[in-house]
């Protein structure tokens, strides 16, 4: 027994060990430091703990002597461009940076507090854009951290002793899981099967969300555009349930009227009118719009801006490939994947829609409201005029870092315009937000008032569609 006794007081059965009070728990890092630190020199007129394949890069893109004379300028763009590098979706490795050509979506909030990105449709014109393959393309992120320059990516207060001096409101995390986004889909989809319903027709585009194309209704003969959305494929299922809930809640005669949707082997089928002239895109790219039809189609834009605006939702992405033509007249504004609901005058952070259409406020990853919406429509403006947004053939990153710099970009044609859409385009492109207009105060602009028949665009469709081999006919 004595024996025992001294081996139980050197070890000790289970139930003897002593266990502490309190059970011990590792808590969350509360201080991270990057490995790169970048700051720009004003003395050497660089930027200096930068990885030289970003270096390279910045300097053959934007130039060296404008890093020099304008970092602010460039760290701005450099912020957007090193976003989108975030934007694989949970890879433990970050890829090089898309091609020039690609259209950024970045969005700069995220559950909790960090970053999330992700890429959105190529540009339809993109091969007018300048390509830059023979560029060293950097293939990871960088972390700026430029004294007197705000980096919005973090806005946490700094730490001290491993703990915040300021106690932070826990908000509550309204991202749907994909379980609940599905679930969502199923409740709000028509539970028919659209093969029965629907006979597929031409095809008349695809992207990153999926195909588009014409299907004939069985029981009437009518012709309606389906977007076939592959949903194993997006890896933001939450946008594209946004977009329809916009489509189902909102209609206007400006808008792309939503007709019905459906759930077929994980693929939705969402249906929508067709319109037999195609995106304005065609228009303005083939043909020379005069005065009085580009105050038509900035007329029935704004009708459907204001509408969006009025119901506190902003569109994001206002360009010519969006609003889509018919040969009956009609002028109606689609694509509602960026959108974002807001309510009064709430302000947003996130950095969304396509560079080139993009508000300097959005590039300088300022809070933003409805207003960029006003701005992009002048942007549009200047495609009907030149037959391209301003910056177009600069890769994105030097676009990006020329709206930064000029605001309101340089417009050729300028002093061929009459005084009215002079001014109009003013007040769209004011890069003060306070002082840019209104979608209603633009309704009363004195340039709308020469707006003729939206008919008259029906020549400058069909030119279009010959010279682009497009044809969508609406006979059965």
């Amino acid at each position: 027994m004595n024996v025992l006794r001294a081996l139980n007081k050197y070890f000790p059965t289970k139930h003897e060990v002593e266990t502490p009070d309190k059970v011990i728990t590792i808590s969350s890092p509360t201080v991270v430091k990057h490995d790169i630190h970048v700051v720009f020199n004003k003395n050497t007129q660089s930027f200096e703990g930068i990885p030289p394949a970003w270096k390279k890069y910045i300097e053959n893109t934007i130039g060296k002597d404008e890093v020099q004379n304008n970092p602010e300028a460039v760290f701005s763009a450099v912020m957007f461009w090193n976003a989108s590098i975030f934007k694989q979706k949970d890879e433990p490795k970050f890829n090089s940076s898309p091609p020039a050509q690609a259209v950024l979506q970045v969005d700069t909030q995220s559950n909790e507090g960090g970053s999330n990105f992700e890429e959105a449709h190529p540009l339809k014109r993109a091969e007018d854009v300048k390509k830059s393959t023979e560029q060293d393309q950097p293939a990871d992120p960088i972390y700026l951290n430029i004294p007197g320059l705000v980096n919005n990516h973090d806005e946490r207060p700094e730490v001290e002793n491993g703990h915040s001096p300021v106690q932070m409101r826990r908000k509550a995390d309204h991202t749907l899981s994909d379980e609940e986004v599905m679930a969502e889909f199923r409740r709000i989809c028509s539970p028919r099967n659209p093969e029965m319903i629907y006979e597929r027709d031409m095809e008349l585009g695809a992207g990153a969300s999926g195909t588009v194309f014409i299907a004939r209704e069985k029981a009437t003969g009518c012709k309606v555009a389906v977007k076939d959305i592959d949903l194993a494929k997006q890896p933001k299922k939450e946008l594209i349930l946004n977009e329809i809930h916009v489509m189902k809640d909102l209609q206007h005669e400006n808008l792309v009227n939503f007709l019905d949707v459906f759930l077929l082997n994980n693929h939705l089928w969402v249906v929508m009118e067709l319109l037999d002239g195609g995106p304005l895109t065609d228009v303005v790219t083939e043909t020379l719009m005069k005065e009085p039809q580009i105050a038509a189609v900035c007329h029935h834009t704004l009708r459907a801006i204001d509408y969006l605006h009025d119901n506190g939702v902003i569109h994001r992405d206002i360009k010519s490939d969006n609003v889509l033509l018919g040969k009956d007249g009609s002028i109606k504004l689609t694509d509602f994947g960026f959108c974002a609901n807001i309510t009064g005058d709430e302000k947003r952070q996130t950095m969304v829609g396509t560079p080139y259409w993009m508000a300097p406020e959005v590039v300088n990853r300022k809070h933003y409201g409805k207003k960029v919406d006003i701005w992009s429509l002048g942007i549009m403006a200047i495609e009907m005029v030149e037959g391209e947004p301003p910056y177009l053939k600069e890769s994105p990153l030097r676009a990006l870092y020329l709206i930064a710099l000029n605001g309101r970009p340089n417009i050729p044609s300028w002093n061929k315009l009459s005084p009215d859409f002079q001014d109009f385009l003013t007040c769209c492109l004011e890069v003060n937000v306070e002082k840019r207009a209104s979608a209603k105060e633009l309704l009363a602009h004195p340039f709308l008032t020469i707006a003729v028949s939206t008919k008259t665009l029906k020549p400058h469709i069909e030119a279009a569609q010959k010279i682009l081999e497009k044809r969508i006919s609406m006979v059965s």
